[in-house]
């Protein structure tokens, strides 16, 4: 008889991964997609037009009008992008380095 194979054996991680890219991709078609339409919104119904000033002051172009959703759609993707990865790489950093019982739900997994 074969004996089982521990996965957890030698700390090594076996909890799912995010993938930071995919993450980013996400976080950056949502970003632009909102400030795309926060943008055309404010042009046809005025709503929130001082904020998107307060935003303009950061991010060039950004205006309440249609091309200026264009300029806030490229911005909220690369920032989005950005921050999408940041987070992933963290998340992904902080899964694997948890060695406790109640994260692996294995002794293996804990260091001394």
């Amino acid at each position: 008889m074969k004996a089982r194979k521990d996965n957890n054996v030698n700390n090594v991680c076996t909890k799912s991964k995010l993938s930071a890219c995919a993450l980013g991709l996400a976080v950056g078609f949502s970003d632009a997609l909102y400030m795309m339409l926060f943008a055309w919104v404010a042009l046809y119904s005025g709503y929130g037009t001082p904020m998107i000033d307060s935003i303009a002051s950061v991010f060039y172009g950004y205006a309440p009008t249609f091309v200026g959703g264009l300029w806030g759609g490229l911005w909220g993707f690369i920032d989005g992008y950005i921050f999408g990865i940041v987070v992933g790489m963290i998340y992904n950093f902080c899964l694997c380095h948890c060695h406790c019982r109640s994260c692996c739900g294995s002794s293996a997994c804990k260091k001394s």
